[in-house]
């Protein structure tokens, strides 16, 4: 009989609840959160059995501290052991992608190829369709603070497939910290699920717990002792009890207690416990090599060391709690461990990879080395398949060191430079590439160079050297002229080459590929063409020929399908914008971002999120694109991707300059001007647009920079156009007529094919006439369009030359939307001027949801760390918003805005 569980009475109702919702068909993700030995798993083992008694599946797997690494691995014992139990397997041919994950001979194996992103979340659809089909079920993952990042994304998103299901997700991980990924699983439950987080026992629980553990009620002496040594954490509590009673003193901390229980177990039976310990989830009796009847097994077993877990048809064995195992590891002498993960290796054997890689990893030399290889190889592959990239790049590279001077070389430097180019080493990546070019080009291997050769290019794009990226395309078309080759030189060019080059590049491009009815040579063609068109400026049959492009790129499957596709989707976003179609920019901004390109483009993903987020200026969502930049500034940081880091950084300027923060704006363009290695057109205009919006915000447009030298011509889309609209208003505010006047006439003559850059032109004209109803009609065509904060700013400007009440009252309720403090200031002189009363700030209606959401963390007395740690956002974007809803507000109603909020939480 199992013992009570003392101090969880509503956590179990709770749970109880949430399963007899789930078979109604209402499944919900659970999270049980708290700190080391608090009874995590003690409750989840106790929804297990509450599941069952209910008719459930009941599947568990339990992430181990010595298989970190090791991605899904809690994951795929679960599955596996279910699988097992089956006693049809019918719903099987219909999950092919589930292979991907378990290696099964009664699964359809799954297609080859394909881009890693999408067939993972190919995988993760087997999954949810297997809980699905075997539902009612419960899925426990069991100390998920150890698991890899993929399993908490695995389980993240079949928690978000479990509303319409039959089944509940539940997970157990010690509490979230501030950076790590279970934070975002946590945001998920706390939005959309149950997070149940255990508080320690208080004195009544903790009376009853002694109670149970020694037979009779503690005096109040001894409770008051525990209670101060274990602070009521269940574990601690059930490792001092037993000493209590004879008087010995109380170890200071846990460890001292769970090393003198170990200390008192004879050889035989710590021997057997160090095994199970560095065995994890693979101690079976056989693994261990001992019998289920030997004495010293069973001794463990009835003084609750370890326990006994039967999964499926297998009966495995684990130490009781994950510190025991912890320090029973901890213990051991590194010759000891090798020892005992050399004889597990053996025992496990080759055959299943996922259990025997951690022990030949510990072994070390005392393994088998072609084995090890061979065995490194696997798990390494496997992680390329499942996309954990870090784990791949530590197998691979354990594999080479191991096989420094065999065949086997070459595979595997192949494989490692995939991994780093998947965990954004762009350094290490081209390393590898390098060295396994050298093979290539020894064993006169032309097919491996030439592909290594795009590897090579790509990389050094994406590390700002674009002479070694062209010496490596034009190396590559020495030994195969092909669609490739050209793909990466447009790309290249139009990253970093002087733009007088690029139409002689276009041309010759299109020469060559003009002809070629292949689907990658003719969406080559139609985005040179688009290009082109582009650069001529005219746009509406840029417009036309990048839509056929793109039709052409989803039609292509080789390795050119990542690339040409990316440069016309991002290009094309730009031109929707010129041509007054800013919701279709968004539409393909935000189809873009859904794709991952990470293994064979890094920077194209974190490219086409810097496109939407250009995009919110022109929507008004300039909280909502800083933000978005926050979280995407820290990504690429990580990734390594500096050129890019540089763009972002830039853009924020402008953006922060926008919102009248001159000051971290100065500093983001000092940071950004910091990567500035080579000449790039893109990084160029944005910290001319920053240094341009900084000058003017802070009153001295005299000192924006001079953009005369390259001229206003659009190259970049996006970028020319924010370009020209700051170099506009500084030249305008700083009374430059001649080259206000030279930046409309450029505009007007672009703006022939692309309607905003037209009305842009208007609104120069206008202000250069003072002619009100120029602004007016501008006004309204940018409203028309998309762009309603560029409608607020000109139709202000109008009611500057003729006062309307209700064109100042709507630009200030879209000023404060945008957070853009200089315009809010100058609407509000404007409306003091002409006597219309400005009333009190509202919170209703005026926060956004996530404002209203921080606002109420800031009423409940939490710090911004803490609010960054459950929104899993940055503490600087919890401080911008911050600071953005109290701009929102007047001076009364800020005073009672903590107040307000928590008044009206459930409304918001």
């Amino acid at each position: 009989m199992k013992p009570r569980l003392t101090g969880r009475d509503r956590e179990t109702a709770t749970l109880a609840g949430i399963l007899a919702e789930a078979e109604q068909g209402n499944g919900q993700l659970v999270l049980i959160s708290g700190e080391a030995g608090i009874g995590k798993t003690r409750l989840a083992d106790h929804a297990a059995d509450t599941a069952r008694d209910l008719g459930f599946a009941v599947l568990t797997g339990q992430a181990d501290p010595l298989q970190t690494g090791l991605a899904y691995a809690p994951i795929v014992s679960a599955l596996r052991n279910h699988l097992d139990s089956l006693e049809s397997t019918e719903m099987l041919r219909g999950l092919p992608d589930l292979g991907r994950l378990i290696t099964d001979p009664r699964l359809p194996q799954p297609a080859p190829g394909g881009d890693p992103a999408l067939n993972r979340t190919h995988m993760f659809e087997a999954v949810l369709r297997l809980l699905h089909l075997s539902a009612p079920l419960l899925l426990i993952i069991d100390d998920l603070h150890w698991a890899d990042d993929g399993t908490i994304e695995l389980v993240h998103y079949l928690g978000r497939g479990t509303s319409n299901g039959q089944f509940v997700v539940l997970g157990t991980c010690r509490t979230p910290q501030s950076g790590q990924r279970l934070t975002d699983l946590a945001t998920l439950v706390r939005r959309n699920g149950t997070e149940l987080v255990l508080q320690p026992l208080n004195d009544s629980d903790l009376a009853d717990l002694l109670h149970d553990l020694l037979g009779s009620r503690p005096h109040e002496h001894l409770l008051q002792e525990m209670s101060a040594r274990t602070k009521g954490v269940p574990l601690f509590v059930r490792a001092l009890a037993p000493v209590l009673p004879d008087g010995g003193p109380l170890p200071a901390i846990v460890r001292d207690v769970v090393l003198s229980r170990l200390h008192a177990l004879d050889e035989p039976e710590r021997a057997i416990l160090d095994l199970i310990a560095v065995a994890a989830t693979a101690a079976t009796a056989e693994v261990l090599g001992i019998s289920p009847t030997d004495p010293a097994l069973h001794n463990l077993l009835r003084q609750g060391h370890i326990e006994e877990h039967i999964t499926g048809r297998q009966l495995t064995y684990r130490v009781t709690h994950p510190l025991y195992a912890e320090v029973a590891y901890a213990e051991l002498t590194e010759s000891e461990r090798r020892k005992l993960h050399a004889k597990l290796a053996a025992a496990i054997g080759s055959d299943d990879v996922l259990a025997a890689a951690p022990h030949y990893r510990g072994a070390g030399e005392l393994v088998d080395t072609e084995q090890a290889i061979d065995i490194f190889t696997a798990a390494g592959k496997r992680a390329l398949d499942v996309v954990a990239a870090p784990e791949a790049v530590e197998y691979f590279s354990r594999a080479l060191h191991l096989a420094s001077a065999t065949d086997k070389v070459p595979g595997l430097l192949d494989n490692l430079g995939l991994a780093y180019q998947g965990i954004g080493d762009l350094d290490a990546a081209t390393d590898i590439w390098l060295k396994r070019l050298a093979i290539a080009e020894a064993d006169g291997d032309m097919d491996r160079q030439a592909a290594l050769r795009v590897q090579l290019a790509v990389l050094e794009s994406e590390r700002g050297n674009p002479q070694s990226a062209d010496k490596h395309v034009t190396a590559r078309m020495g030994l195969t002229d092909d669609v490739q080759s050209a793909a990466l030189r447009v790309t290249i060019a139009a990253r970093h080459w002087n733009p007088a080059d690029i139409g002689r590049l276009l041309d010759e491009t299109e020469a060559t590929v003009k002809d070629d009815p292949r689907p990658q040579a003719q969406a080559l063609r139609y985005c040179v063409t688009g290009f082109r068109a582009a650069y001529q400026g005219d746009f509406s049959a840029a417009h036309r020929d990048l839509l056929i492009a793109e039709r052409h790129g989803r039609q292509s499957a080789d390795d050119v399908g990542m690339i040409v596709p990316f440069n016309p989707l991002r290009v094309h976003i730009g031109i929707c914008v010129l041509i007054g179609q800013i919701p279709k920019a968004v539409e393909l901004a935000t189809f873009g971002t859904r794709t991952s390109a990470a293994f064979v483009l890094p920077s194209a993903t974190y490219s086409l999120r810097l496109a939407r987020t250009t995009l919110l200026y022109f929507t008004g969502d300039l909280p909502g694109a800083l933000a978005a930049l926050d979280d995407d500034l820290a990504n690429v940081a990580e990734l390594g991707l500096n050129r890019l880091h540089a763009r972002m950084l830039a853009h924020k300027a402008h953006l922060l300059a926008e919102m009248g923060r001159t000051d971290e704006a100065t500093q983001c363009v000092k940071q950004a001007a910091q990567w500035r290695k080579t000449h790039e057109n893109a990084l160029e205009h944005g910290l001319q647009t920053a240094k341009a919006a900084i000058a003017l915000v802070s009153g001295h447009p005299e000192h924006a920079p001079d953009m005369s030298t390259e001229g206003y011509a659009i190259r970049e889309p996006l970028i020319s156009t924010l370009r020209n609209l700051v170099a506009g208003q500084t030249a305008i505010a700083a009374k430059d007529v001649t080259t206000a006047q030279t930046i409309t006439d450029s505009l007007r003559t672009s703006g022939r094919t692309a309607p905003l850059l037209d009305v842009l032109a208007d609104r120069f004209t206008g202000l250069l006439t003072s002619d009100n109803e120029i602004l007016v009609q501008a006004a309204r065509r940018f409203e028309e369009m998309g762009a309603p904060l560029l409608a607020a700013q000109t139709s202000l400007e109008a009611a500057e030359i003729v006062p309307d009440r209700e064109a100042i009252k709507a630009s200030l309720d879209q000023f404060q939307r945008s957070g853009v403090t200089p315009w809010i200031d100058r609407a509000r002189r404007l409306a003091r001027a002409n006597g219309i009363t400005q009333p009190a700030g509202k919170t209703d209606g005026v926060l956004s949801k996530r404002e209203a959401e921080i606002v109420r963390f800031v009423g409940h007395g939490l710090s911004n760390a803490d609010i960054a740690t459950r929104l899993f956002l940055s503490t600087r974007t919890v401080e911008t918003h911050l600071r953005n809803s109290y701009r929102k507000l007047d001076i009364t109603s800020r005073v009672r805005l903590a107040q307000w909020v928590l008044q009206h939480e459930d409304e918001l």
